[in-house]
């Protein structure tokens, strides 16, 4: 069996589902920081490609050209590194300083692509290639550091990450730039160790991912929270007149039949012999008594409320909360001595009716159940004031 083969076609397998993973990623976080380790990924692919002992394609440069291609992908990869980092480390802190040089990272590391090009007709270019990564490898561990140090979560999945990978590139280089030779079997071992750091980014990664999602729910909660105090009243706990409007024209909802102003009759008279106090908690039993199948009510304002009302009987279920305020007053209010009555007025909802022009004319109505001794529903009909004549049959 051959070995080699195997080892490396393992290698290609677990860099290549790295790589995509990370593109894959991108779409659902929007984090450069996976672009930037997808291109670094296949620099080590091709870093590998060319300086693992397998046979490639005929197309492949052979010789000298083959191994000047994977110190090229190597520099390339190094330098990639970098900017991985420094868009993967949180953006709060006192990172500003690091990702300066970890940015910079990625012209040094084309620099010495650029040396190893060039060192067929410059050899002394060679040693300069191999100080380029030495200066990388420092200054990335530098930055590692000094950022697990600030507290950064990320770099600390990263240290541990590239730990390997640094400690191998450590230990090549420094035999290369001591004996002038290549370190014996340095390409099995830099392998294993570009492995072990796809695995453990990977699991930073991940964990990226679920801290990013964590806050993002929570910053749709608290932006449907928010929308939904802004939509509610803060006494009775039903919708103000922002959220009816948001209800009037939100099209996930069937268009209400009829609409209804309803209005506490002599309330000022709770006020005055009660105070504030009761006087809010009958208005709370107010808001208890028009919730009902079918309807959804919203207080205006004061003592003043309106109710959507949906479905055929919608002239019935108008006077059917009406009654309920009573009702529901006396249950939830003991201390106020005598029934608490409302007054409505009913319009019917029509296909170009604006919640402002329907709200118009229940208005209209109200005042004429007022006018008429309150304690009544009528319904706007044609300019006209009535009771319906499903009221009179409730």
């Amino acid at each position: 069996m051959d070995w080699d083969g195997v080892t490396f076609g393992a290698f290609l397998g677990v860099a290549g589902t790295f790589g995509m993973l990370a593109l894959a990623f991108y779409p659902v976080m929007r984090r450069t920081f996976l672009l930037w380790n997808a291109v670094r990924t296949f620099a080590f692919c091709l870093m590998g490609l060319a300086l693992f002992p397998v046979e490639l394609p005929a197309f492949f440069p052979t010789g000298e050209a083959r191994i000047d291609i994977g110190e090229i992908a190597l520099s390339i990869a190094v330098g990639c590194t970098g900017p991985f980092l420094a868009a993967y480390i949180e953006e709060r802190g006192p990172y500003a300083r690091i990702r300066f040089w970890l940015r910079t990272m990625l012209p040094i590391g084309v620099l010495g692509g650029v040396a190893t090009a060039l060192a067929p007709w410059w050899p002394r270019l060679d040693w300069l290639h191999d100080l380029i990564i030495l200066a990388m490898i420092l200054g990335l561990l530098v930055a590692l550091i000094v950022a697990v140090r600030a507290g950064s979560r990320a770099a600390r999945f990263q240290a541990v990450s590239y730990s390997p990978l640094i400690a191998v590139g450590l230990v090549v280089l420094t035999y290369e730039l001591s004996t002038g030779q290549p370190m014996p079997y340095w390409q099995v071992a830099a392998l294993f160790a570009i492995l072990a750091d796809f695995l453990f980014t990977g699991v930073g990664v991940i964990d990226g991912f679920m801290v990013i999602k964590r806050q993002r729910d929570a910053a749709v909660a608290d932006v449907r929270e928010a929308r939904i105090a802004v939509a509610t009243d803060p006494l009775t706990d039903i919708a103000n007149r922002r959220g009816l409007a948001l209800r009037f024209r939100d099209s996930g909802h069937a268009r209400p039949r009829g609409l209804a102003v309803i209005d506490c009759d002599h309330f000022k008279r709770i006020n005055d012999m009660f105070g504030h106090d009761v006087g809010d908690e009958v208005l709370i039993a107010v808001a208890e008594g028009l919730k009902h199948d079918n309807v959804f009510p919203a207080r205006q304002g004061g003592e003043e409320f309106v109710v959507l009302l949906y479905g055929d009987d919608w002239q019935r279920l108008a006077e059917t909360v009406r009654r309920r305020i009573t009702i529901s007053v006396l249950e939830l209010v003991p201390e106020v001595p005598f029934p608490v009555t409302a007054s409505a007025g009913l319009t019917q909802v029509g296909e170009q009716d604006t919640l402002d022009s329907a709200v118009k004319r229940g208005d209209d109505a109200l005042y004429a159940a007022k006018d008429a001794g309150r304690d009544t529903l009528l319904l706007w009909q044609d300019g006209k004031h009535s009771q319906p004549r499903l009221v009179r049959e409730v």
